[in-house]
């Protein structure tokens, strides 16, 4: 049984196949700017010593249509090459398009292996023509900083929807009543005279037929470096600002945009004070609950300026983003004087303290932090100001 066993897998030959696909060497990337980026895959064999003699890439504006008779994009067709990378040779692709392929490849024995499952890439707005938003800031005083909100209906089904964002220094992302994607710090910091850099988001699974809302929450990072408390610098190149731009492709083909612009609403948000170097505060008796939901009341809101950029061109952003990766907790409490605690997490980190609080509203609690356990407070700190509901997170 074993010889006939051994007998029919040297006659079927050995088991290869194609996996790992990248565009621009990311699995399913969002935001490609090239028009031409590159595609890779590789080969996995059960079999020492396979290679690879030639190999066929099919790209699809729709995945339904990648198949040799029907691929509307690009059909390499075979290419006896060794190579697992080639660069896109199809049809321009449109800005905000998606592109799904496969490929297949031919070992050294002539024989090909399965279509690999299938990959996608979605373009970004590489060009200043493909932005249709513009710029907007919040009310004329700076502090505390802004927030923004649109209503706008969903008529259709829904195929898909990517939105595109550029909020200066840093901002986070809401869809109706949630934080859309689990980024930090949001977009990478850049000379903003230069580049100013937009992250693109599929929000699809968040976007629902009918009525719906989007919310934007900014910070100064370092855009707008005002100082205060502890200062390596200071230094900005404007007022909070932001540039948005939703695309949503309906089932029925058709399209639509929802674009920052003067008709967004725009108010004060519960950040009181903001320094990438002096810390953050929060008064959280300045939260509107809701505001971030289809449904609120932003009567008492002004309307968005549309302002001009500072001067950098958008560029998609490339790098990963700051996620949380690690959740830390003290290894040590200690208090000296009433009222006051120190907490020891055991080691020199960048990082950003989360603590639950609970208290009458109008309290506040202050954490500071340093790197040395007795060494005097640099000034970096952060204060939060119960609303005096319950448990609250600062």
């Amino acid at each position: 049984l074993l010889f006939l066993c051994a007998t029919a897998l040297f006659a079927e030959g050995p088991a290869f196949r194609v996996e790992n696909l990248r565009c621009e060497g990311v699995a399913d990337p969002l935001g490609i700017e090239t028009p031409l980026p590159f595609l890779t895959w590789n080969l996995i064999a059960d079999a020492r010593g396979a290679r690879q003699t030639a190999f066929q890439v099919l790209v699809a504006s729709r995945p339904e249509l990648l198949n040799e008779n029907a691929a509307d994009l690009w059909n390499s067709g075979r290419v006896s090459s060794t190579a697992q990378r080639v660069s896109y040779a199809g049809k321009p692709l449109r800005a905000a398009g998606r592109a799904f392929w496969t490929a297949r490849i031919w070992n050294e024995q002539d024989s090909a292996s399965e279509w690999s499952a299938p990959s996608n890439w979605t373009m970004g707005l590489p060009a200043p023509a493909d932005w249709e938003a513009k710029w907007i800031a919040g009310p004329e005083t700076p502090a505390p900083l802004p927030i923004f909100r649109k209503e706008f209906d969903a008529a259709r089904p829904i195929a898909r929807a990517v939105a595109f964002v550029c909020g200066l220094g840093h901002f986070d992302l809401f869809l109706n009543g949630a934080k859309v994607g689990d980024h930090f710090c949001d977009p990478g910091w850049t000379d903003y005279k230069d580049s100013c850099l937009y992250v693109t988001f599929d929000v699809t699974g968040q976007l629902r037929e009918g009525r719906n809302a989007l919310g934007v929450m900014l910070g100064n990072g370092m855009y707008n470096v005002t100082g205060g408390r502890y200062t390596k610098f200071t230094g900005s190149f404007g007022e909070p600002k932001l540039i948005l731009q939703l695309h949503i492709d309906y089932e029925d083909g058709t399209t639509e945009r929802v674009v920052s612009d003067a008709s967004w609403r725009t108010d004060h948000g519960p950040i009181t004070f903001s320094c990438v170097y002096g810390g953050e505060d929060y008064d959280a008796r300045l939260e509107q609950p809701g505001w971030e939901r289809p449904g609120f009341d932003d009567t008492n809101w002004k309307t968005a300026r549309e302002v001009e950029g500072p001067g950098g061109v958008l560029r998609a952003s490339e790098a990963p983003p700051l996620t949380v990766a690690e959740t830390l907790k003290p290894v040590q409490f200690k208090s000296d004087t009433p009222g006051e605690w120190r907490i020891d997490m055991g080691l020199n980190l960048s990082a950003r303290p989360v603590v639950k609080l609970r208290g009458p509203a109008g309290s506040s609690v202050t954490v500071r932090v340093g790197e040395l356990a007795n060494a005097p407070w640099e000034g970096h700190s952060y204060t939060y100001t119960l609303r005096g509901e319950g448990d609250e997170w600062l």
